[in-house]
């Protein structure tokens, strides 16, 4: 018989740097090369890869097209290492009699899948202080105001917040709570939208390929922030239906609709529902503690993986489901 396709093995205890996501993006390549085009989005501000990897059934029929984000804020970085996770364990699931997603098979007859797992790597390389390769812009770094230590830095290598730098029609009136005026470890929204390379190189992708669901990984509150005021007509239900279910599988708590775009706009989960008139929910894995750095790296399995690995499953399940024509 057919020799069990082998798994990249992803270190659950480990803290994965940009090296580490770059390395088990290549192995993947290497080990489903049937299922997997990896390329490079572009290049960060510091000119970093920032990996596209498509999973995809190679067949004639038209797919919905389903977008997965991660670490777009540098210090979240159990997002990408969960986005890597999931991606693995899918793609041995296509052919594997033991994987974790039994219906891996069957969602790719209708779904492609794109994924940025790590959409900000300088930031990422900041908050873990991993220098390499990015020496010479230390100095500009330091000259950003730095709330807290690097591990709490949340912005891209020039001081803006990624998610608060989109074009979703809110940006002039997004303020939010910590709002900096100039370049900061966090809260700088930017001078106008889409200044950030790594917003424009995302929202630009997202224009052309507009997929029918985008999951933005974040970290901490174990929490959907799944619909604003300014959108959340559109989706007559299917939007609350959708995240309920999911929230109730994934014992997650759901928020309410956003109210004011002062607070909410600017995100990528509102430029999905604004411009594409497509679902986008931001997705806060791992419980809410009393620090801004990132849980323990030997915490993910527990806090993240046990309870997230179908996350991503159980909302093209329940779309195909609640509404196959969408």
């Amino acid at each position: 018989g057919f020799a069990q396709p082998q798994k990249v093995l992803i270190k659950d205890s480990s803290r994965y740097s940009l090296s580490m996501i770059y390395e088990a993006l290549v192995d993947m390549l290497y080990l489903y090369e049937a299922h997997v085009d990896l390329s490079v989005l572009g290049y960060s501000e510091f000119g970093q890869s920032i990996p596209l990897l498509k999973i995809s059934k190679p067949n004639s029929s038209l797919k919905k097209n389903v977008l997965i984000v991660g670490n777009l804020h540098a210090r979240e970085f159990f997002s990408s290492k969960f986005v890597l996770k999931f991606c693995n364990e899918f793609l041995y699931s296509i052919d594997a009699t033991d994987g974790i997603y039994p219906s891996a098979n069957n969602l790719l007859e209708t779904y492609d899948f794109f994924i940025i797992p790590v959409a900000n790597p300088d930031g990422l390389k900041i908050a873990q202080e991993d220098w390499k390769g990015i020496e010479s812009f230390k100095q500009g770094i330091d000259s950003i105001k730095r709330i807290g230590p690097y591990s709490d830095w949340k912005a891209n290598g020039k001081g803006i917040d990624l998610n608060n730098n989109f074009d979703d029609g809110n940006f002039e009136v997004k303020h939010g709570h910590l709002f900096e005026e100039e370049p900061a470890s966090q809260g700088h929204k930017g001078d106008f939208p889409c200044e950030a390379i790594e917003a424009r190189l995302i929202q630009d992708y997202v224009d052309a390929i507009v997929p029918i669901l985008t999951l933005s990984f974040h970290t901490k509150g174990d929490i959907l922030f799944w619909a604003d005021r300014g959108s959340h007509a559109q989706f007559k239900g299917l939007d609350t239906k959708l995240n309920t279910t999911v929230a109730a599988a994934c014992d997650f708590k759901l928020a309410k609709v956003s109210r004011n775009p002062r607070e909410y706009g600017a995100g990528l989960e509102n430029y999905i529902r604004a411009k594409t008139k497509r679902i986008g929910v931001c997705v806060e894995l791992s419980a809410i503690n009393d620090i801004t750095a990132q849980h323990p790296a030997n915490a993910f399995y527990t806090l993240v993986w046990e309870k997230c690995k179908n996350m991503p499953i159980i909302y093209l399940e329940e779309l195909s489901r609640l509404y196959p024509q969408y």
